[in-house]
């Protein structure tokens, strides 16, 4: 046999043949029963899709955001002189809680995959929103640090959750306009309950009473737990939820199998997709993404309201003015997001711009010679680097990675590293750089510049296993419609975007 031949063979020959017979038939069923509906029932099936779930996703992800910054606001409002906390210790309750976060990601992706993912994630929410009022209660540094290990811990499913939960309900098209709408959130959210904690603050200050820090944890932590027992109720993935009739559910999964990425059921864990993960390129480019873009989160979530206090604001004037960053941070993540629906190509290229953005903005910070009205306008558009997340990290695990395990390890791994870098920055900006943080600000920039050359490098990966893959394809002599009719088999039998060579990355 020649090289073409061989070509052929493998390209025309499925790799679903490596699972039992009960898995294609049920594969094989899904495809068909993807063209039993009518393109004008899977827009009103969407549409009630989007009315009950949306909101829900994008109230659930800037809560915790809110959640998770809580500390910073905290700090502004006494929290360190009511517990008596050294500005090293509050440092270590960021790095407390992504430690936390880490180790968490593994178990926490295996329950995930065993148990149905929408009461996993409810129970989850219910219970970091708990950790978030005990945060309320806490007078030692001992116990701050006990309850943001937990928050941690019980916060961690979030994003990988998610990223999976979008997967079982949207096509590879829609997740990213979906997924830009409740990441947005995180600044949305920022805004409005930076507008309350503003109004809680200064209440409290006037009227005395309940320590105003205390008063914003038991604030965000009720509604937290408040909405964990709304997705309890209206949550999860198809087969899960009451609100779908029989049909309604078996066109929803129909509606997903051209994805060929799976879907959020429970399914068994697969040690085979774990080991490819860890010989696949795009594991290790995620990894160093996360790495190297969370440095900088670290630092300014936990630094954030102390710049501020740098530029020469007083603590009051730090809540309210870091609103308009939060409004131009969820302008941005929302353009973007509407750009990468529409114009898919460019996913990548928006990343490399809003990481050169931050680049910038942070050394204008820490080197310009200007004033503070200055330097406020600029640093405005501090935090447009979590768009790269946002459109390139995390999407990626939903429309990139194939295969149910995979996407579990992917995603856990992807986290773990995240907080790595969270828990790298939250060190970064020293106690004795105050008040401007020059070291540390120009250390962030560094590093944004080297996250850059590895979104490059990632880009080209894709690219290349595209034309790769396109060019077996053309030798093959298969079909683009027999070769979608493949790819879907592939993906609704829980094989990996390597082992199903009919399948295409987004980049």
């Amino acid at each position: 046999m020649d090289e073409k031949d061989a070509i052929r063979a493998s390209v025309s020959r499925p790799s679903i043949e490596k699972r039992d017979e009960a898995v294609i038939a049920e594969a094989e069923d899904r495809v068909l029963a993807h063209d039993e509906f009518t393109p004008k029932e899977y827009s009103r099936l969407m549409r009630k899709v989007d009315f009950i779930l949306m909101p829900m996703l994008m109230i659930l992800y800037g809560l915790q955001y809110s959640d998770k910054t809580s500390l910073s606001s905290g700090v502004v409002f006494g929290l360190k002189e009511d517990t008596g906390l050294t500005t090293q210790e509050f440092a270590n309750l960021t790095s407390f809680f992504y430690m936390s976060y880490a180790v968490a990601q593994y178990p926490m992706a295996y329950l995930l995959q065993k148990f149905p993912l929408g009461r996993a994630l409810a129970v989850c929410t219910i219970l970091w929103g708990s950790m978030v009022m005990c945060l309320g209660a806490c007078n030692t540094y001992a116990q701050l640090a006990a309850v943001r290990v937990w928050l941690g811990w019980f916060e961690s499913v979030v994003t990988p959750g998610f990223a999976i939960f979008t997967a079982s309900w949207y096509l590879r098209k829609e997740q990213g306009l979906r997924q830009g709408m409740y990441y947005a959130m995180n600044s949305f959210f920022a805004m409005v309950f930076g507008l309350g904690i503003y109004f809680i603050a200064d209440a409290q200050a006037r009227k005395g009473g309940l320590a105003a820090w205390r008063v914003i944890n038991l604030f965000l932590g009720a509604i937290t737990v408040g909405m964990g027992f709304i997705f309890l109720v209206f949550g999860g993935t198809p087969d899960e939820v009451w609100w779908l009739s029989k049909r309604e559910k078996r066109m929803a999964k129909a509606r997903i199998v051209e994805n060929a990425t799976g879907s959020g059921e429970q399914a068994p864990w697969r040690w085979d997709q774990v080991r490819e993960c860890l010989v696949d390129p795009q594991y290790w480019c995620a990894l160093l993404f996360n790495l190297l873009g969370n440095i900088p989160n670290g630092a300014l979530t936990t630094f954030q309201n102390l710049i501020y206090k740098g530029f020469g604001f007083t603590s009051l004037e730090t809540v309210l003015y870091s609103l308009p960053m939060y409004g131009v941070t969820f302008v941005c993540v929302i353009l973007c997001a509407v750009t990468v629906r529409y114009f898919p190509r460019m996913r990548f290229p928006v990343a490399l711009i809003v990481q050169a953005v931050c680049v910038f903005v942070l050394l204008f910070a820490g080197l310009a010679n200007v004033g503070k009205w200055a330097k406020w306008g600029v640093w405005m558009f501090s935090l447009v680097y979590s768009i790269g997340s946002f459109i390139l990290a995390w999407p990626m695990i939903s429309v990139n990675v194939a295969g149910r395990t995979k996407k579990s390890f992917f995603g856990a791994t992807s986290l773990l590293v995240y907080c790595v870098g969270n828990i790298i920055g939250s060190q970064v900006m020293r106690p004795s750089d105050g008040p401007k943080y020059l070291k540390g600000l120009t250390v962030c920039a560094v590093v944004q510049i080297l996250c850059m050359v590895n979104t490059c490098v990632w880009w080209w990966h894709y690219a290349r296993q595209n034309r790769k893959r396109d060019a077996e394809l053309a030798v093959s002599g298969m079909t683009e419609e027999e070769r979608k009719h493949q790819n879907q088999l592939a993906g609704s039998s829980d094989l990996t975007d390597i082992q199903n060579q009919h399948f295409r990355y987004m980049c």
